[in-house]
């Protein structure tokens, strides 16, 4: 497994973060303070395969999330679905 991991940077919706194989090093939620933020990671470019982490942050935590000793192995890409106003994520990875 390569060492260095790349970042997604803020981002403020769903999304497709990575195409392809690739592995889950870590994942940031962010909230406003006020309101919960939740993600639910998916083996997929679309939101349609296998979840593999899913975590709600209470909102006034300000942010929660988790990095992993031994990165997650996705096989077709990362596809993050974010729910909670004023919520946000970043998901770093390494290559598989």
């Amino acid at each position: 497994m390569q060492a260095n991991a790349k970042s997604s940077g803020e981002l403020d919706a769903t999304a497709s973060v990575v195409a392809g194989p690739c592995a889950l090093a870590s994942i940031l939620v962010i909230t406003d303070g006020t309101n919960d933020g939740k993600v639910v990671v998916d083996d997929s470019t679309d939101g349609s395969g296998t979840v593999k982490y899913e975590t709600t942050v209470v909102g006034a935590n300000n942010y929660g999330g988790r990095n992993w000793t031994f990165p997650v192995e996705f096989t077709d890409g990362i596809y993050v679905t974010l729910s909670g106003t004023g919520a946000t994520f970043i998901v770093e990875t390494t290559s598989p």
